[in-house]
C-alpha cells in the first residue's frame, strides 16, 4: 500500500497485532509482517486537498497526539469501499479516504480488521478509535459513537442469475423468501421490519439467515441456500460485476426507494468528530474527494458536504 507524505500513513494489521498497538508499540513506517499488507510505494504527489493541516492536528485529542496514531476498524467485506484485490491488498474508496485523511492530520492511521457486528461495541470498549465500514449512521447509533457523514445509498438485491425475476420489480415483496444478512448490519435491521410487516398483513415471514459476514451472506446465495441477500447499490452492483461469466452469476436488482441511509465514518463518542469534518471537507472542497470516490465508480453517491451525525432513518 502506498505512503504518504510527512512520513504519515496507513498500515492494515489482524486482530492479533491490534493488542500490540494498544500496550505501547508506536506504528512505524518500516514493513511488518504483522502491520502491512504491502511494501510502502513511493509517495505520490501531494495536491492542495491532500496537504497537511496544523491547525487541525491541533484540534485532535491530547491522548491521540501523544500516541501519534488512530485505530480505524474496518470489515473488508464491503467492495468497492473496502476489500482485498487479488494480491492480498487492502483496497477501496474508504481506504484511500483514510490514507488522504492521515496527511491532513498528520498522524498515521492503523486499520485493523474486525467482524461487522464486534466494530461498535470496540469503539465502545476503547479498542477502536473508530472504523470506515460502509455505516449506515442512525440514531440509536449516535448514542455511543459519532459519524461524520459523506455519501448515501440505496439498496440492491442479490440474486443468482435468472432466479426470482419477480424481484425485479421495486415494490416486490420478500415475504416468505430465505434472505441472507450480515450480523449486526442496517441489513439485518431491515430485512427484520419486512418479515414483521408481512407476518402482520397475513403473509408468509422471511426466513432471515444471519452470517458472521457479508461475504458469507453471498457465498449463501451462490450457494442455493438463500434466495437472495441485499446491500448497499454500490456494494451490490460491484459484486455482481465481479461474477459476470462465471456458472453462479449473480445480478443485481436496484431498489432506489429503499433504505436511503447516510453513510459516513463512525467515531469514538464526543471529540473526534469535529475535527475528521473538516478534514474531510477540506477533501470535498478542493475535489480531491471526488476524485477519490470515482476512481471507484462511486461519484454519483458521495456529498459535497460532511455532516455529523445527520442521520434520520429509524428516528
Amino acid at each position: 500500500m502506498k505512503s504518504i507524505t510527512l512520513t504519515k500513513g496507513i498500515w492494515v494489521a489482524g486482530l492479533a497485532s491490534l493488542s500490540l498497538v494498544l500496550t505501547g508499540c508506536t506504528p512505524s513506517v518500516t514493513k511488518s509482517v504483522a502491520e502491512t499488507t504491502s511494501a510502502p510505494a513511493a509517495p505520490a504527489a501531494v495536491s492542495v486537498g491532500i496537504a497537511y493541516n496544523k491547525a487541525l492536528y491541533e484540534q485532535l485529542p491530547q491522548d491521540i497526539k501523544d500516541k501519534g496514531y488512530i485505530v480505524l476498524a474496518t470489515d473488508p467485506t464491503d467492495p468497492p469501499l473496502e476489500f482485498y484485490d487479488e494480491g492480498g491488498v487492502l483496497v477501496g474508496s474508504e481506504v484511500d479516504m483514510v490514507e488522504a485523511l492521515a496527511t491532513i492530520l498528520g498522524v498515521e492511521i492503523l486499520l485493523t480488521v474486525s467482524p461487522f457486528g464486534n466494530i461498535i461495541p470496540g469503539v465502545e470498549a476503547g479498542r477502536f478509535d473508530g472504523a470506515v465500514s460502509g455505516f449506515a449512521d442512525r440514531p440509536f447509533r449516535q448514542q455511543v459513537v459519532d459519524f461524520v457523514n459523506y455519501f448515501t445509498t440505496s439498496r440492491g438485491l442479490l440474486v443468482l442469475k435468472g432466479q426470482h425475476p419477480e424481484l425485479k420489480e421495486a415494490t416486490a415483496e420478500l415475504c416468505g423468501k430465505a434472505v441472507a444478512v450480515a450480523l449486526a448490519t442496517s441489513a439485518a435491521e431491515n430485512v427484520a421490519r419486512q418479515s414483521a410487516a408481512c407476518i402482520k398483513s397475513g403473509k408468509a415471514k422471511i426466513d432471515i439467515q444471519e452470517y458472521p459476514t457479508q461475504a458469507d451472506s453471498v457465498t449463501a446465495v451462490r450457494s442455493g441456500r438463500a434466495d437472495l441477500t441485499f446491500f448497499g447499490a454500490h456494494a451490490a452492483s460491484w459484486i455482481a460485476k465481479q461474477t459476470e461469466g462465471e456458472a453462479d452469476e449473480l445480478e443485481v436488482f436496484l431498489r432506489p426507494e429503499d433504505g436511503k441511509d447516510i453513510n459516513g465514518i463512525l467515531l469514538r463518542k464526543g471529540d473526534l468528530a469535529p475535527v475528521f469534518q473538516a478534514a474531510i471537507q477540506q477533501l470535498m472542497d478542493s475535489g480531491d474527494f471526488e476524485t477519490i470516490w470515482t476512481k471507484w465508480g462511486l461519484q454519483n453517491v458521495i456529498l459535497s458536504t460532511a455532516t455529523i451525525n445527520a442521520g434520520t432513518v429509524g428516528k
